[in-house]
């Protein structure tokens, strides 16, 4: 299923690039609600913490999002979580810039067949979605 090769790409790239405070991504969890419509719902939580709690480091805060068709192609599926992540991190509280180019934020888009992460101002391509902390 193409959702779940996005939800694996985007999930890759949570784990650098952060602008904010220092958040607890390890172990998140995706919840993938099909509905009878071929559409989806999908939720993001913070997964179990390792025992020994990261000092400074507070959890992710779980939200939810649809309208996700599963028909759409990876690439397209993996654009559009990651630009809904994106403006969740962006908007809730505290505030998380995801991800960052030195200072600037990166803009997911498709370029050739590829989701890849963009420069917004200049327009050139950082990494592919799921390969931004390799």
């Amino acid at each position: 299923m193409n959702i779940v090769g996005a939800c694996h790409a985007v999930g890759r790239d949570l784990q650098c690039r952060w602008h904010g405070p220092d958040t607890y991504v390890q172990n998140c969890l995706w919840t993938v609600s099909l509905l009878d419509t071929d559409y989806c719902h999908l939720m993001l939580e913070a997964g179990p913490r390792p025992r020994r709690k990261t000092t400074g480091t507070v959890a992710l805060k779980g939200f939810g999002f649809g309208g996700l068709h599963v028909e759409q192609s990876v690439q397209e599926l993996t654009v559009l979580i990651a630009g809904e992540v994106q403006d969740q991190l962006a908007s809730g509280m505290p505030f998380v810039q995801w991800p960052i180019n030195e200072q600037r934020m990166l803009m997911p888009t498709c370029r050739d067949g590829h989701a890849v992460w963009v420069v917004r101002s200049s327009d050139h391509v950082i990494a592919e979605i799921g390969a931004l902390c390799g």
